[in-house]
């Protein structure tokens, strides 16, 4: 299956803004992303219990991570499911 990347950080934090749900693929996990005009919600999917919110998503580029890896470091490497 091919899956849909981001070339850069704005194209990455546009869709948040613009479409506010991204599911995608980081090694072996899927993530559902969702943002509301303020905050980010992300959690593993299907496993509520997992979601964190961060206040911005400034906050959310700086302080997620995907396997020890900061979401603004590897955002090229998401494979995406669906935006």
């Amino acid at each position: 299956m091919e899956y849909d990347k981001y070339d850069s950080l704005k194209q990455f934090i546009d869709d948040i803004k613009e479409i506010g749900e991204i599911i995608f693929r980081y090694g072996k996990k899927e993530y559902s992303l969702n943002y509301d005009g303020e905050k980010v919600y992300i959690a593993e999917s299907f496993k509520q219990e997992t979601e964190r919110v961060f206040d911005s998503i400034e906050l959310f580029l700086n302080e997620f991570t995907c396997e020890g890896e900061k979401i603004k470091d590897i955002f090229k490497e998401l494979k995406i499911v669906f935006h």
